[in-house]
């Protein structure tokens, strides 16, 4: 199934490589290789996620890396909403309303 960043994934992946960047080029090459990794094998396993209350998103905690990558599968395309970092405050409700 095909992976699709919303706008705020694209942006949560720049300001994630932004920050990474000045602490570490290695764990910048590291997270962003993890990030990719987890990406395909969503493609591959779109129903990996943790159903959230609402049920239209899912939740995919990133193994080794404390990242989660909500998401929604429509029309056979998963959606990221974000690439969120765990120790945010995570948002009462995953924003919908982008293209």
């Amino acid at each position: 199934m095909k992976v699709v960043l919303l706008p705020f994934a694209k942006e949560d992946l720049l300001e994630i490589k932004y920050y990474l960047s000045k602490e570490s080029p290695q764990a910048t090459k590291i997270v962003g290789q993890k990030i990719k990794k987890s990406l395909s094998l969503l493609s591959e396993n779109p129903y990996i996620g943790t159903i959230k209350e609402d049920g239209d998103i899912l939740e995919w905690h990133i193994p080794g890396i404390p990242y989660t990558l909500p998401y929604r599968i429509i029309n056979n395309q998963i959606q990221v909403l974000r690439v969120f970092h765990e120790a945010q405050n995570k948002p009462s409700k995953w924003e919908l309303n982008q293209n």
